[in-house]
This record gives structure tokens, C-alpha cells and sequence, in this order.
């Protein structure tokens, strides 16, 4: 599968539409994430386990050298290491697109 790199509009409109966060809110937070952790970029992880609560959640995580994640995984991960909150990546932001 090939994961598309989204825009900060796409992104922040395909999460924003699922939390209560706004695009000025949510832009605010990687600016900071991105001072911190230098990351190469954001995976929008969603979780499609169909037998859990957590279905269609969506989760940030950054990805790059100083980071938990160097890339985005191949497979599905547990971003709160959960075995019902199994997610995959669904899009990707690059920190050099974030403005």
C-alpha cells in the first residue's frame, strides 16, 4: 500500500474532522513537537480494528532519527500498546511542509 503525503490543509482536515482539535490548534502542537523532537515527519495512524471501541480513532506520531519511529511502519502498530487499539498509517506530513 502506498501511503499518501498530504498537505497541513488535508491532514489537519482528515483529523480535525475526528477530535477536537482545530487546524490553528493542531498546528501549534506539531510546531512545538517539531522544535523537540526534529522529526521528519507526522503519521496519521487509524485504528481499524473492527471488534474495538477505538475503531476509526485517529493518533499522531512523529517519525524520524531522534524518534520512536525512524519511518512509518509497514504494518499495523499499537500507538498506546494496546492489542485493541492495533492502527495503521493512513497519511503522512512532512515536517517541511508544516509552515
Amino acid at each position: 500500500m502506498n501511503t499518501p503525503t498530504l498537505t497541513f490543509a488535508q491532514f489537519a482536515n482528515r483529523y480535525c474532522l475526528r477530535s477536537d482539535s482545530t487546524p490553528d490548534s493542531l498546528r501549534a502542537t506539531l510546531r512545538a513537537q517539531r522544535e523537540r523532537f526534529a522529526p521528519i515527519g507526522w503519521m496519521l495512524l487509524e485504528c481499524q480494528m473492527m471488534d474495538s471501541s477505538s475503531m476509526g480513532a485517529l493518533t499522531i506520531l512523529p517519525y524520524g532519527p531522534n524518534n520512536t519511529f525512524q519511518a512509518p511502519p509497514a504494518g499495523p502498530v499499537s500507538p498506546r500498546g494496546l492489542a485493541s487499539d492495533m492502527s495503521v498509517v493512513v497519511a503522512l506530513l512532512l515536517a517541511a511542509d508544516l509552515g
